[in-house]
């Protein structure tokens, strides 16, 4: 596919298929990440490839976050709404659950190099994306793994690292529209 075409037909896909995506694919998105330009040529991102039975418990993690969220009020009088910071958790919680696939993005905590770093990722995870559109494959980038950051890194065995994002992904069964941008 030419690159103006992957990044006109790029959408953030939420409803996905069964189906599972080829070793070969992933592999074919790691590569991708990896060539994505970083600051000082850093490579900050580490990336661990979850489906099945592990990919659902992170999800179960994220579950138990909300159970335990509380509402915040913005304090004035005649509100007619909460604040929840976990509101878009329940949706991802479905989009994870739902992909065949979700891949979680690690660096190395390194206070020196946060912003770079995470800039640096970024590069990396539009490059998943466009590489995943690329394949004929939908992608959603799933920022809410932040609010249980910890637990799910201990979970997957790498609590010495900082989880900065996730991706899932997998054959979309949705075409959603193109945004106003």
């Amino acid at each position: 596919m030419e690159l103006d075409k992957a990044i006109q037909e790029r959408r953030s896909t939420r409803e996905f298929s069964s189906e599972p995506v080829a070793k070969e694919d992933i592999y074919k998105l790691i590569e991708s990440a990896r060539l994505a330009p970083s600051a000082g040529n850093r490579q900050p991102w580490f990336f661990v490839i979850l489906e099945g039975d592990i990919k659902n418990k992170v999800a179960s993690i994220m579950e138990e976050q909300i159970k335990n969220a509380v509402v915040i009020m913005d304090g004035r009088e005649n509100v007619t709404h909460a604040y929840n910071p976990t509101s878009s958790v329940k949706g991802s919680i479905r989009v994870i659950k739902d992909a065949p696939v979700f891949i979680l993005v690690f660096r190395k905590f390194s206070e020196d190099w946060k912003e770079g770093d995470y800039l640096s990722i970024g590069c990396a995870v539009e490059h998943i994306s466009l590489k995943a559109t690329d394949l004929g494959l939908g992608s959603l980038w799933v920022r809410d793994v932040v609010y249980t950051r910890d637990k799910i890194a201990k979970f997957v065995g790498y609590e010495n690292l900082e989880l900065v994002t996730g991706i899932a992904i997998g054959y979309s069964i949705e075409f959603p529209y193109e945004r106003h941008k």
